[in-house]
């Protein structure tokens, strides 16, 4: 008999193989007429796959989700036409996609989600939905210090908003002066994008009401605003051709020097509103982490409390708080919180855009400024008055912390030895010591050890040997102080024993090593610059390493021997015996 010609007539897993045969052909015609859909639907299931790395952190890069939301604009523009006639087959999809998306992104990578967000305002403004893209952008909007990694962002969220609020017919409720954001775009150094975000607030200015307090500048950008108008509305009236463009190219440059005018005059530090309130302090916002950053801000909040006369006001995620608890240089606010008046502010410091990664992309291999001055000088304390107050970070315990402390050693079992702090891991995994296992368990041969990581699993256990995975953060940062002695990797709790003159053994290869730790007063600096030619070369996760290829571990870090941390350790406090 010709196999061929057989036909298999029997149930599959309880069913016909017409069934099967059903959804075989179903997913065949999904597969060919939504291939967009699956391709994007495949990659973001293959990044919740991912998982975390042995450090506990998550596999997957910022850089991951930003090629995904590349995919979901590719897939809009794709699909134009069936969003215009609001194919319910592709948005529902496109509506579940991305709203999956974006919840993934807000649990890892919170400052990604904003960009889906936006796309997805973007979307349901195409389709006529303006409230809905309201209720996605209308948060940020209203609060760009939330926003993380830059302005564009923060002016696309406000671009929406207005947008929304157009279609809605509700343009006076925004509170926003447009001219007010025209100028405090002039403020960044970036003359492309400030033409460009120029040009797209200019349909907004006239629309907006006119306050008091405007004057012959303001005047001039309104009567600019509508002519620019005006002369692109040309092309399809009088104006034809290359005199279209020079009359909108005229009255936009009369726009930006305007612009540009008011910043150079000090004016333009408030996005939404023209004065500030000149008997005010300054407000410092930093909307995210990470810890070793919020600590290396200490020093220029404190020497800025020193210049007003009184305590700067810090809005930060509550759940870095702890970090200045007790600080009497600084009012804490919660920046997720009520939406913060900057008008009540002499001027506003927003770290959220965050001026060292700035300096270090544009000027990395040759890095030569720490984060601690980098910081500083944004908040307007230059190297003189930093040295004055000095570099040191400064934090504050109470009687609450002491006693957590003692609690926590007895309940551990550590003291009779010296006691040895260990943050074995960055967050970013080419930071990381590949045998660090091996140098915690020769330390813990020596010393008593305290772990400083957020979970617990594969580290070394064992007598002596504590953990401060699950405490909060503030009592981590406590048990800092009574160590004799940190041993870590370019990450947050480096800095942290700065803050307690606790002598530290610092690990670096990739990152300048001499320029993060200019701030410490004791620290025996591990790296391998005279090795390895390239170091510090301040690559990421998404440049390979030169010598290997590889993106996750360097092997300028990984060959710190076990020997020369345990020796630098000696040296500090001992081989044995109670060194503090």
């Amino acid at each position: 008999m010709n196999s061929a010609s057989v036909v298999i007539d029997v149930p599959v897993d309880g069913q016909d193989v017409s069934d099967v045969l059903g959804r075989f052909f179903k997913e065949f015609l999904d597969e060919s007429s939504f291939s967009e859909f699956r391709s994007v639907e495949r990659l973001i299931r293959s990044l919740k796959d991912q998982g975390q790395t042995v450090s506990g952190y998550p596999i997957i890069r910022p850089s991951d989700c930003g090629r995904i939301l590349s995919a979901l604009e590719g897939l809009f523009v794709t699909a134009e036409g069936r969003f215009r006639t609001h194919d319910l087959v592709v948005t529902e999809r496109f509506e579940n996609l991305i709203s999956d998306f974006s919840l993934f992104c807000s649990k890892v990578y919170p400052s990604e989600s904003l960009g889906v967000q936006i796309l997805h305002a973007r979307v349901k403004l195409f389709m006529g939905d303006a409230q809905g893209a309201l209720d996605l952008v209308a948060h940020h909007a209203k609060r760009p210090y939330l926003v993380e990694g830059g302005v564009d962002a923060a002016f696309s969220a406000i671009e929406v908003y207005a947008q929304a609020l157009v279609q809605l017919a509700r343009i006076g409720e925004a509170n926003i002066s447009f001219i007010a954001l025209g100028r405090w775009l002039a403020t960044m150094d970036r003359k492309d994008f400030v033409r460009s975000a120029v040009k797209r607030i200019a349909i907004y200015v006239p629309l907006a009401l006119k306050l008091p307090e405007e004057g012959v500048l303001e005047g001039l950008i309104r009567w600019a605003s509508i002519r620019y108008q005006a002369a692109l509305n040309g092309r399809r009236k009088h104006l034809r051709g290359v005199l279209t463009w020079i009359y909108a190219g005229f009255f936009a440059l009369v726009m930006t020097n305007s612009y540009r005018f008011m910043a150079r005059s000090g004016r333009g530090r408030n996005p939404f509103k023209l004065s500030m309130n000149k008997r005010g302090g300054t407000l410092v916002t930093r909307a995210m982490g990470g810890i070793g950053d919020l600590l290396m801000m200490e020093p220029g909040l404190e020497a800025l409390a020193a210049k007003q006369k009184g305590k700067v006001d810090f809005a930060l995620p509550r759940k870095f708080h702890p970090i200045f608890s007790n600080n009497p240089h600084v009012n804490l606010i919660d920046i997720d919180g009520p939406e913060i008046d900057i008008s009540q502010y002499r001027r506003w410091v927003n770290l959220s855009d965050c001026p060292a990664g700035r300096y270090e992309s544009r000027h990395r291999p040759r890095v030569k400024k720490g984060r601690v001055e980098i910081f500083a000088r944004a908040m307007g304390i230059n190297r003189r008055r930093l040295r004055q107050q000095g570099w040191r970070i400064n934090s504050y315990l109470t009687d609450v912390d002491e006693a957590f402390c003692d609690q926590f050693f007895t309940a551990n079992g550590i003291g009779s030895r010296p006691v040895i702090g260990i943050q074995p891991y960055s967050r970013d995994s080419y930071k990381d010591h590949i045998y660090i296992r091996e140098i915690m368990a020769g330390i813990a041969e020596h010393y008593d050890v305290i772990v400083f990581h957020h979970v617990a699993n594969g580290l070394p256990t064992g007598k002596g040997i504590a953990t401060t995975a699950g405490l909060p953060l503030g009592q981590s940062l406590a048990l800092v102080s009574r160590l004799n002695a940190m041993v870590s990797v370019d990450s947050a709790f480096l800095h942290a024993a700065a803050a307690f003159d606790v002598p530290v053994v610092a690990l670096f290869g990739p990152t300048d090593g001499q320029t993060f730790t200019r701030h410490h007063a004791k620290v025996k600096l591990l790296w391998k610059p005279e090795s390895f030619g390239c170091v510090p070369c301040w690559r990421n996760e998404d440049i390979p390493c030169a010598v290997t290829g590889l993106r996750s571990a360097s092997p300028c870090i990984s060959s710190i021997s076990k020997a020369e941390v345990i020796d630098a350790l000696h040296d500090m406090v001992g081989s044995g015996a109670i060194g503090r």
